[in-house]
């Protein structure tokens, strides 16, 4: 109530009484400067009880101002809220101590908690954090907004003034209050370095896995294809894109590569983590092009250079089938990742995969092809759950990462 009292009142003192007489009749609460006595607590009835002391100060209050009180959500009592959060030394000790354990918990799927402590361990609050940030990255504040109504969050992320300054005020950096829905550029190019953090023991495992599908697959009737199946949020996009970039790096692996999803946010994680894997380990003095293709961006340009073009299946599918002259080069495309691989035994991704010379069919020098899913399965449909898992080769690259 403090940031409603004019300055002479803010050293009273409220005390608590059993009973007050005045002139042999009773009453609630009295001033008698310098202070205020009340019978009972605040507690008791809270709202009525500072209508009381807000009446005997001759406090002009209104509803909205008396509901802020009651829930302790006054300018001054969010400013120390977040001023509290903001003298924590590192991005994932403010998540913590803003959302708390058992919401950041509650927050993460119970698959990827049960890989991560498979041991018998428990992860840490702060490392509860550290694994929200991963899934989440800087959405993380946004995806638990509803538990940090106490600090007074802002109703719209999209790199607003009021999220920046929300963000900023917990003593997180301006890009975790989102991005204003600006035009992205067609392409970037991504040199290092950017540190990333070690892979996990599962994570070494299918990367391993890649490279030796890779690495054997340019024999006569070698397996080209095949399916990594990783629980949401323990990082599968990352997992491929390194296993793709040490292949680059080490095992003389060359070529274009497309990555195809079916919705824009996944399309722009994969980018972000292109950039991030390739700044952090790619190869030295090796720029690589990435290109986006979705969102009305313009065509790719072909490039001599390595180069990754990350699409949706809905761009690609009308550009290729409308200008199919113009997307030749995508033929000589090396690789192929499905993102949301349960979804790419539908007709239109089947349409596209034979206009860049895949079908259902493997054929010698067919591109590599990768199926990403945290969903292997579509229901209970064997019929449907055989088509998927023939379409990756029935060869799945997680094997070995997960205890049984």
């Amino acid at each position: 109530m403090n940031t409603f009292l004019p300055s002479h009142l803010r050293q009273c003192r409220l005390i608590s009484c059993e009973r007050i007489l005045i002139i042999d009749q009773e009453t609630e609460c009295v001033f008698h400067a310098p202070d205020i006595y009340l019978v009972g607590t605040v507690d008791d009835d809270e709202k009525r009880k500072l209508e009381l002391v807000a009446s005997e100060l001759e406090l002009s209050l209104n509803n909205r101002q008396f509901e802020l009180i009651v829930k302790r959500r006054t300018s001054y009592e969010v400013k120390e809220r977040r001023a509290e959060i903001c003298l924590c030394s590192t991005d994932a000790e403010r998540l913590r101590a803003a959302v708390g354990e058992e919401e950041l918990r509650s927050g993460l799927p119970s698959s990827l908690l049960a890989v991560l402590e498979n041991d018998g361990t428990s992860l840490t609050g702060t490392e509860i954090a550290e694994t929200a940030i991963v899934m989440y990255q800087t959405d993380a504040l946004k995806q638990y907004r509803r538990t940090l109504k106490h600090f007074d969050p802002p109703t719209k992320w999209a790199g607003s003034s009021r999220a920046v300054e929300f963000v900023q005020s917990l003593g997180f950096s301006a890009k975790w209050a989102g991005e204003r829905n600006a035009k992205r550029d067609p392409f970037l190019e991504v040199e290092g370095p950017f540190l990333l953090p070690n892979l996990h023991g599962y994570q070494r495992t299918i990367v391993t896995n890649v490279r030796n599908l890779i690495r054997n697959g340019y024999g006569a009737n070698a397996e080209r294809r095949g399916m990594i199946s990783m629980p949401t949020g323990s990082g599968k996009t990352r997992v491929a894109v390194q296993a793709i970039v040490e292949a680059i790096r080490e095992d003389g692996f060359r070529g274009g590569i497309l990555w195809v999803a079916d919705r824009d946010e996944l399309c722009e994680q994969a980018v972000e983590s292109w950039k991030q894997v390739w700044s952090s380990i790619g190869s030295e003095a090796v720029r690589l092009r990435i290109s986006r293709m979705w969102d009305g961006q313009p065509s790719p340009i072909p490039t001599n250079d390595l180069h990754v073009i990350v699409a949706t299946i809905q761009t690609l599918n009308s550009r290729v089938h409308r200008h199919t002259g113009e997307y030749e080069f995508l033929a000589d495309f090396t690789l192929v990742v499905f993102d949301e691989a349960h979804r790419s035994i539908t007709p239109v991704f089947s349409s596209v995969m034979k206009e860049i010379g895949l079908t259902r069919f493997q054929r010698a020098n067919e591109p590599f092809m990768l199926g990403l899913t945290a969903t292997p399965y579509r229901g209970h449909d064997a019929k449907e759950t055989a088509r998927l898992v023939r379409r990756y080769g029935s060869k799945r690259l997680d094997s070995g990462a997960f205890a049984n």
